[in-house]
């Protein structure tokens, strides 16, 4: 009788010291940076606006249909480095920058009479 309390309290002890064992781990990403997405797609147009980075020609946006609403910025360089609010990939200096109506993951940029609309990089 004593064998199978002393068998049952080892089982015990080595499945709370094997429980113990176990640890979490907490992972976090961050979104890609433009110089991160021109290194995968070196013709990728994309520009950078309070801090975050958004990318036109995705598949997903071609058949979206949109607002525009007020302007929220201006291109103000173009460059493949050095990222920083109001930088462009592909756009010229001074192509303005409008919200859309209803979504927050999305802006657009009008130049020459084109609208191109533009999804920010989130999260992975």
């Amino acid at each position: 009788m004593t064998r199978k309390i002393w068998i049952n309290r080892l089982i015990m002890l080595l499945t709370i010291s094997l429980c113990a064992c176990q640890s979490v781990q907490y992972s976090s990403s961050k979104p890609p940076s433009a110089e991160e997405l021109l290194a995968l797609d070196k013709h990728a147009d994309l520009f950078q606006c309070k801090g975050t980075v958004y990318q036109t020609n995705l598949d997903w946006t071609n058949d979206l249909t949109v607002t525009k609403q007020q302007q929220v910025g201006i291109i103000t360089k173009t460059s493949t480095k050095h990222f920083q609010h109001g930088t462009a990939s592909q756009l010229k200096k001074g192509s303005a920058i409008y919200s859309v109506k209803g979504r927050e993951d999305l802006l657009i940029v009008e130049h020459n009479g084109q609208m191109n609309i533009y999804a920010a990089h989130a999260k992975g």
